[in-house]
């Protein structure tokens, strides 16, 4: 049997970012595994800068995401006024960004997925940074602020992260109850979205994905595979 940590993701609003170039901001359907890695670490009180730390996360634990609910898609036009030259990058208020002698202002479109729902899922691989009940914890009590995203957009529900052991991710994922006020998905099944050494999972398809750390600290990415298959949404009887 394999255990899993199983979490439940929601925002009123939420921005899942696809690669950003540009002044055009678009997002997935999905929350990335950078971006779920991303708010553990924060909530463990990870610091960006520390590479050996998030390198550990990614190499550390496995990482699937149940959508439940896919959201409405939403883009918002950006105004933004930042200081002009290289001197005044990396300051560290908002107070001192304005107090700049010149401002240049940035335009921007942004998407956000409103009222979107997704169950995510981490199990240990070989030698993880943490043991699960650990990360548990974090997500009960973070040291950092968790949203989903971008910081206009924190969580709308507790996480309520518990552990399932079970022979397979799938059934898992289908021993998941919380939260007990959302409506359950209309459609026979529901979409997952797995690392590839899921345990038990056969994709019926695979994407690849721009989504493993590289450096946080430089926010650079690379390439990874992702299964997807769909699971039953019917849970079993009591």
């Amino acid at each position: 049997m394999t255990r899993f940590l199983i979490f439940t993701l929601y925002a009123p609003l939420a921005a899942f970012g696809e690669i950003a170039v540009g002044e055009r901001r678009m997002g997935w359907s999905r929350p990335a595994r950078s971006a779920v890695l991303g708010l553990v670490a924060g909530c463990l009180g990870l610091k960006r800068g520390d590479e050996a730390a998030h390198d550990a996360l990614e190499a550390g634990y496995g990482y699937a995401v149940r959508t439940d609910q896919a959201g409405i898609p939403l883009v918002d036009f950006h105004t933004i006024q930042v200081p002009s030259g290289r001197r005044y990058r990396g300051l560290p208020t908002r107070r001192q960004e304005l107090a700049a002698d010149r401002l240049e202002t940035v335009i921007s479109s942004r998407e956000y997925r409103s009222d979107a729902l997704h169950t995510a899922a981490l199990w240990a691989r070989q030698d993880p940074p943490y043991p699960l009940e650990a990360v548990m914890s974090a997500l009960r009590s973070p040291m950092f602020a968790p949203y989903l995203g971008r910081k206009s957009a924190p969580l709308g529900l507790p996480m309520a992260p518990e552990l399932i052991a079970a022979d397979t991710l799938g059934q898992a994922l289908v021993q998941r109850r919380w939260p007990p006020l959302v409506p359950k998905p209309a459609e026979p099944g529901t979409e997952v979205a797995f690392d590839l050494d899921a345990p038990g999972m056969v994709p019926a398809q695979i994407e690849t994905r721009h989504d493993a750390i590289g450096s946080r600290r430089r926010w650079q990415f690379g390439w990874r595979r992702e299964g997807i298959a769909l699971l039953p949404s019917q849970e079993p009887a009591p």
